[in-house]
C-alpha cells in the first residue's frame, strides 16, 4: 500500500499559478480601489444631523430605576 501511495505522490507534479492568477489579483485590486473610492464620494453626500439622532444622556442627579 505505501509503494502505491509513494509512487502517486512522484506523479503528481505542480505547476505555478502563473500569469493568469496575477492578472486577475490585479484585476481585483484595482476594482476595489475603484469601489472604495466610489463609496466615499457616497459618503460625503449623506447629510447627518448627529444632534438629531444622539440619546439623551442620564445625569449624576436622576434616580435610576434598574433596582
Amino acid at each position: 500500500m505505501s509503494t502505491v501511495v509513494l509512487a502517486a505522490a512522484q506523479e503528481i507534479v505542480f505547476k505555478p499559478a502563473g500569469w493568469v492568477a496575477l492578472i486577475l489579483i490585479l484585476g481585483l485590486c484595482v476594482g476595489l480601489f475603484f469601489l472604495m473610492r466610489s463609496m466615499s464620494h457616497q459618503m460625503k453626500k449623506i447629510d447627518f444631523d448627529e444632534e438629531a439622532t444622539e440619546r439623551p444622556r442620564r445625569s449624576a442627579q436622576e434616580p435610576r430605576d434598574d433596582a
